[in-house]
């Protein structure tokens, strides 16, 4: 390991970085590449068997840096760790920078696809990348020790230009367009520098959030979120570095069967775990949101070096027990490594020995060797113990200390190339243990012929600052022993050949739940003493760094000791990290008693676990722990079966009010400034009304008492910032102060939508949406005019959803822009006070609302997953705004179905932005095309309104429309109806409420018609002729009745012997037409006959074949119109209808 001052090599004497560095380092990079691919590619196993490489060993010292850095606990401490872990990924003891060590290593198990051009960009893009941040380092160190304008100003334009480029060459962890680190088919040989780089990236990140404000970072413009890219890319390079390895992971997998196969797939296993996962199970722990002040960060997973057994160096001289002949294979070596189990620790090993014979000579030992295993293993801060089991025991047993040992030197005996074993092991324990080694014996024959060769292998993972570990400098120690035979032939019966295995974990483990009570201690639930019944342990993902617990069921999750400082009587919130198909509620007990938090769903059932299934979520009850060692006991609720619930670890932060003051303050003046544009005049565009919302929300949290004026100069600004919000928003009554009101604009609303106040997520008023009955929609809409609106300007419509279901959101202008809101109801907290003079704790539903939004903000979406989020935009484009249509903007809202609800709030329409460059292109093309289209509807609607004009002024006889012409009957005003109901774009396909651009027109024929209809039924002295009224005024007999063809009413007599008849009076001696339309259904006649008291009688017959009035020939079912002149000499009238067979339909009698 490189020793240098900050472990930099090559480093200027006065630690600035010269000018052409500074300005574009890669232009003659110090650190290019120089790969040879013949040497790296031409690496036989024999070279690489029972050794770490040298970008492992590399590797495990930057993992170890990586612990440490972020467990420091100020800027100064941080900033040496830095420079420390920037001299080993740029040249470690081999002088080679990580990103040349990784491919050369991987280039002996891994094909080469690409140009070696392709791998020395690679290569000069990461070393020129971790020189910029090198330079920002430097910038600043100097700001920390010396924070001036100057020093500000060159900090940020060096962590702009660091920045930058790390955006170029990772690309945001895009799978499908990377940057150099990430070129097709060199993914997987780039990996290791694509995850170091990434780290460095998260890291200028981080610093920028934590510090950026004091550098003056955020008064610039336009403003970044750097938290909100920090935590959206601790996502997408993590799925980004989980995908690749699996790639990898899996192509080698189905490489072949044979027992070098398997050490090809587990080199690549151990070693990418150590060069990626590692440093990728740390991303999480770089979310300073989450993670503000230093914590103790743990690795789990085990780490298993290849198998101890005898190898030829030189493929000449002899078989190795990996050799084909000796039947060693891929399935049988794989299965020996051990399932996901707990994370215990070993104190001791009970080895069983056995002997190795020839088949000639099978009573005569030619060695004694390790037969089997009986590790004995302990869970933290527990005397409990437990045994691992593996290979075969005997009454030879030697017992060996094992605790704390980071080093096994291993004797590794051949018999005739055919028989292996393992006949002694010296096992080094660290400084705590005395540095003593504890020695496992066997036994070789060195007397006689046919004896065993023998080999020296030496096992162990490199310290930190020493490639060979001491007992003061390790990162690993010994955690399991495995016997295995891996397939290998028995050539001898009831004797062994076997391999022995070592499984080692990262010191980082502590064999010691201790809670820090300046620190987070993060704590993996592997760890747990007593498993719950149900519970099974499930392989790391890629990003934990362990192995998961896992329940399908409700239940117990286990117990885990821990061991408090009491004397403190420090307090500590609880977090935990988990991933669920459903809700849940998980219960902590221990000496504090119990807390129980409601935990929403984090994904669906099936899916691949990836870093947005698992969220972070706080109790809302800190505790104060009165025992220690403490038992904490982890339990979900309520009831269910077959779902899947994943615990990686639990999570003790320290209650520190006077620090978590500050953090507020921070976090609020970063809330607030992230408002406003750099002059502070107006909110920047990205901004929602419900962010100022949220920024009102902590800047009230604030201590009046530690910062009363900040928090009075905050809350000054988070007022103006929401009298800017009200000022852009181009809906009216935002607040629902008035619904349904008189006025043309406005929210206009059916029956089921009620106004909340008062709720604990929003500060203002929110509307609820109760679900449909039958076919009519529940639903709320408001216009805004053209006159409010600016042509080719792009508008957003935003709103936050506390729950939904088939909410369904429209913005129409001259097109639509549909949205279905289905929002689970996951942002209830457990109570809420109620006693309304308590007032709700919006400080705690902050929190928990800040936590959800966070993981809808960073997780990538499909489809239905982004209809499932709280906060929702819609954006719409205007066009020419054409000043003879009226082409305003349709804001609705609606629920169709009889299930579906939706409570919302913090509506608002704003102005985005001009279109420019191909947006605006389109949208003029969109123009067009819509003028076009308007143009041709207009055409066919102006035909069809003079039609429908010409037929409704047949029906009077003066201009006034006070007459109705006496020579039209009901078919005629019918026919003028359907004329007028062909005219199309009438009302809003959204909302039948809204009109449409024929709105006009159609009110206008409408109208007219309801006249005629009025004058019609004025004018007939027969009550209800049309039969719109069933069967009133009528008297009838069985058979007859009124049915329905969409507006038409028509009689019906369906038997002959059925009748209608009607009494009515008229005026004497005066002329009267009786008119009647119906239709003869089937054989015989049909009857309308007329006759006054005088009995003077007229009668119109219709049959199937007859003739209307025009002299027209008709046939079976069809409607036609007969009438005949009548002269009543009396007051009183009669009108009666039959038949003689078949069926009589009658649409409508007058008279």
């Amino acid at each position: 390991m490189n020793q240098n001052k900050h472990g930099i090599i090559g480093a200027s004497n006065c630690g600035c970085a010269s000018d052409d560095v500074a300005k574009y380092p890669l232009a003659n990079n110090p650190y290019s590449s120089a790969l040879n691919l013949n040497s790296c590619q031409n690496s036989s196993i024999l070279n690489w068997i029972n050794i770490i490489g040298d970008a492992a060993k590399e590797a495990v010292s930057i993992g170890t840096t990586i612990v440490s850095l972020i467990t420091a606990p100020s800027l100064t401490g941080l900033i040496s760790i830095v420079y420390d872990l920037i001299g080993k990924v740029l040249g470690g003891s081999s002088g080679q920078s990580i990103s040349d060590l990784s491919i050369c290593d991987l280039l002996s198990i891994i094909d080469l696809r690409v140009s070696q051009s392709v791998l020395n960009d690679g290569i000069a893009d990461f070393n020129g990348s971790v020189l910029l941040y090198r330079n920002y380092l430097e910038a600043l160190d100097s700001w920390n020790k010396n924070p001036n304008s100057a020093s500000a100003e060159e900090l940020r334009t060096r962590f702009r230009i660091a920045d930058s480029e790390f955006d170029r060459i990772l690309t945001r962890g895009s799978l499908t367009n990377g940057g150099s680190l990430a070129r097709q088919n060199a993914q997987i040989l780039l990996l290791p520098s694509f995850a170091s780089a990434a780290f460095f990236h998260l890291l200028l990140l981080r610093d920028a959030t934590r510090y950026g404000t004091n550098w003056g970072l955020y008064n610039a413009t336009p403003f970044i979120n750097y938290q909100s890219k920090l935590v959206e890319l601790i996502e997408l390079y993590t799925d980004y570095c989980v995908h690749w390895y699996n790639r990898g992971f899996n192509e080698l997998r189905q490489r072949g069967t044979s027992a070098t196969a398997w050490l090809e797939f587990h080199r690549y296993r151990r070693e990418m775990t150590l060069m990626v996962l590692d440093i990728v199970a740390s991303f999480s722990s770089l979310d300073i949101t989450n993670y503000p002040i230093e914590t103790d960060f743990q690795l789990s997973r085990v780490i298993y070096t290849d198998p101890i057994g005898f190898v030829h160096r030189s493929s000449l001289r002899g078989e190795s027990w990996f050799s084909f002949v000796n039947r060693a294979n891929f399935s049988d070596l794989e299965n020996a490594i051990p399932n996901p189990r707990p994370s215990w620790f070993l104190n001791n090993m009970i080895i069983s020995t056995g002997s190795l014979t020839l088949p000639v000579s099978p009573s005569t030992d030619r060695a004694r060797v390790w037969y089997g295993s009986r590790d004995r293993i302990s869970p933290a801060n527990s005397q409990f113990i437990t045994e691992l089991i593996s290979g075969q025991h005997t009454t030879a047993t030697q017992t060996i200390l094992g605790r704390n040992i980071f080093r096994v030197d291993s004797q590794a005996c051949n018999l005739n190339d055919t028989t292996y074993g393992v006949n002694r092991a010296v096992f080094y324990h660290d400084a705590s243990e005395g540095s003593q080694r504890s020695v496992y014996e066997g036994y070789i024959r060195t007397t006689g012929i046919d004896n065993p060769r023998v080999q020296n292998i030496n096992t162990y993972l490199p310290g930190e600052n020493s490639d060979i570990p001491t007992p003061e400098d390790y990162t690993h120690i010994l955690s399991t022993t495995i016997n295995l035979t891996g397939g290998l032939r028995q050539v001898a019966s009831n004797r062994r050949s076997s391999l022995v295995m070592y499984g080692w974990t990262h010191k980082s483990l502590a064999r010691n739940n201790t809670i820090n009570p300046d620190r987070i201690t993060q704590i993996p639930l592997t760890k747990v003493d007593t498993r719950g019944t149900g519970v099974s342990y499930v392989n790391d993902p890629g990003f934990i760094g362990g192995a998961l617990l896992q329940r399908t069921d409700h239940g117990s999750l286990g117990v885990l000791r821990v061991q408090f400082p009491l004397h403190l009587r420090q307090q500590y919130r609880i977090r935990v990290r988990y991933a669920s198909t459903t809700n849940i509620r998980l219960s902590v007990n221990g000496s504090f008693g119990t807390i129980s938090q409601n935990l929403p769903s984090t994904m669906r059932l099936g899916e691949d676990l990836r870093y947005g299934s698992f969220a972070i979520r706080e109790f809302n009850t800190s505790i104060r722990p009165t025992a220690s060692p403490d038992q904490i006991r982890l339990t979900i609720e309520p009831s269910f079966i077959r779902q899947e619930v994943y615990v990686d670890r639990i999570e003790f932060i320290p209650v520190n009010p006077t620090r978590e003051a500050k953090e507020d303050l921070e976090a609020a003046k970063k809330a607030v400034a992230s408002l406003f544009t750099r002059t502070r005049d107006g909110l920047q565009v990205n901004v929602k009304d419900y962010q100022v919302d949220q920024a009102a929300n902590l800047v009230s949290c604030l201590s009046d008492e530690q910062y009363g004026y900040d928090k009075k100069m905050l809350l000054e600004a988070v007022r103006a910032a929401k009298r800017l919000s009200r000022e852009r928003n181009l809906l009216q009554d935002p607040d629902f102060n008035t619904i349904n009101s008189t006025e043309e604009n406005g929210w206009k609303a059916s029956n089921g939508v009620t106004i909340s106040e008062g709720g604990p997520f929003y500060k203002g008023r929110a509307i609820q949406l109760a679900s449909a009955r039958e076919n009519y929609p529940t639903y709320i809409y408001q216009k805004v005019d053209a006159s409010e609106l600016k042509p080719y300007t792009r508008y957003r419509l935003d709103g936050f959803v506390k729950s939904s279901q088939d909410l369904e959101i429209d913005l129409i202008h001259h097109h639509k822009v549909h949205l279905v809101k289905n929002v689970p109801d996951n942002l209830v907290s457990d109570t809420y006070p109620d006693d309304s003079c308590s007032g709700i704790n919006r400080c705690q539903e902050q929190q928990m609302v800040n936590a959800q939004l966070e993981t809808e903000h960073h997780h990538p979406m499909d489809c239905c997953e982004a209809a499932q989020t709280h906060e929702f935009s819609s954006y719409i484009d205007t066009g020419d705004l054409n000043s003879s249509v009226d082409q305003g903007i349709w804001a609705i809202f609606k629920v169709r179905t009889t299930d579906g609800y939706a409570t919302l709030g913090n509506l608002e329409l704003v102005e985005v932005g001009p279109l420019s460059g191909e947006s605006l292109e389109r949208e003029q093309r969109d123009n067009t095309k819509w003028s076009a289209e308007l143009g041709r509807k207009r055409a066919e609607t102006d035909r069809v309104y003079q039609d429908a004009k010409q037929s409704i002024n047949h029906l009077f006889v003066d201009y006034q429309d006070q007459q109705l012409n006496p020579e039209i009957g009901m078919a005629d005003i019918m026919d003028a109806q359907n004329l007028v109901a062909s005219i199309s774009d009438v009302y809003s396909d959204a909302v039948l409420q809204i009109p449409g651009i024929n709105y006009e027109i159609y009110t206008e024929l409408s109208n007219r018609l309801q006249q005629a209809s009025y004058l019609y039924t004025s004018r007939n002295a027969v009550q209800n002729g049309d039969f719109n009224n069933g069967l009133d005024s009528w008297n009838a007999t069985a058979g007859a009745s009124v049915q329905q063809d969409g507006n038409t009413h028509f009689l019906v007599l369906s038997h002959w012997d059925a009748q209608v008849s009607q009494q009515f009076r008229v005026q004497p001696n005066c002329k009267y037409v009786l008119r009647v339309t119906a239709e003869k259904v089937g054989g015989g006649d049909g009857y309308v006959t007329i006759r006054d008291d005088a009995h003077h009688t007229e009668t119109l017959t219709f049959n199937a074949c007859d003739y209307d009035i025009n002299g027209t020939y008709v046939t079976d079912n069809t409607y036609l119109t007969k009438e005949v002149v009548f002269h009543p000499e009396t007051q009183h009238m009669w009108v009666e209808v039959n038949e003689t067979e078949g069926a009589f339909h009658i649409d409508s009698i007058e008279f």
